[in-house]
C-alpha cells in the first residue's frame, strides 16, 4: 500500500511539472514547451490510474531531464560565472537523485503488480 501512494505522489510531481512547462510556454511564447508537457501530462495521468504504459513516459521525462541539464550546463559551461557553477552541479545531482528514485519506485511497483497477475 505503500508504495501505492509513493507512485500517486510521483504522478502529482508528473503533472506539475507539466504545468510549469505549460507556464513556461506562455512565459517565453514558446510552443516548444509542449512537447515537454505532453510526455509529463499524459506519463503523470498514466501513473495515477496506474497503466503500466506510464512508466516508460516516466522513464523518457527523468532521462530528458537530466539530458537537458547536462546539455544546457554543457553548452553554458565556458559562460558560467565561478559561484554559479557549484549551484548548477548541485541542481544537477538533485535531478540525477530524484529522476532515478522515481524510476526505481516506478518500476519496482509494475514489476510487483505484474507478478501478481
Amino acid at each position: 500500500m505503500r508504495r501505492h501512494i509513493v507512485v500517486k505522489l510521483i504522478a502529482i510531481v508528473m503533472l506539475g511539472y507539466g504545468a510549469y512547462t505549460v507556464w513556461l510556454m506562455f512565459k517565453y511564447q514558446s510552443v516548444w514547451f509542449l512537447l515537454w508537457a505532453v510526455p509529463c501530462f499524459v506519463g503523470g495521468i498514466g501513473l495515477a490510474m496506474s497503466r503500466a504504459w506510464s512508466q516508460y513516459l516516466v522513464y523518457l521525462v527523468a532521462f530528458c531531464t537530466v539530458a537537458g541539464w547536462a546539455g544546457f550546463v554543457g553548452l553554458s559551461w565556458p559562460d558560467l560565472p565561478g559561484q554559479v557553477l557549484p549551484r548548477a552541479f548541485a541542481l544537477g545531482l538533485g535531478l540525477l537523485v530524484i529522476s532515478v528514485w522515481f524510476s526505481v519506485v516506478v518500476f519496482r511497483y509494475f514489476k510487483r503488480n505484474a507478478a501478481q497477475i
